[in-house]
């Protein structure tokens, strides 16, 4: 199975009835090439070396005065906060 790494997490947000954000540590030229919305099969790899399989969706978060940075949507059912320095790998 080849795995290709697509970002570290810096924070997270846990969003009310939609999954939980994932805001990367550096912007992602991986999720950059894609197109939002798509639903990806991901492996992540906690701080602890814990591994955890999910689906997310590519997603673009602004804020003023800022460039928009691309990000990941834990979209499963039961999605949790993630610890910061988790690395968020794409399954193929």
């Amino acid at each position: 199975m080849k795995a290709i790494f697509l970002l570290r997490v810096a924070e997270c947000r846990v969003l009310t009835g939609l999954g939980v954000l994932l805001l990367p540590a550096a912007p992602s030229e991986t999720l950059a090439s894609m197109q939002l919305h798509t639903s990806l099969a991901v492996r992540m790899v906690f701080p602890d070396k814990q591994e955890f399989s999910a689906t997310a969706s590519v997603e673009e978060v602004a804020r003023t005065d800022e460039p928009a940075v691309r990000a990941l949507l834990l979209t499963q059912q039961g999605a949790a906060a993630v610890p910061a320095g988790t690395e968020v790998w794409l399954v193929r």
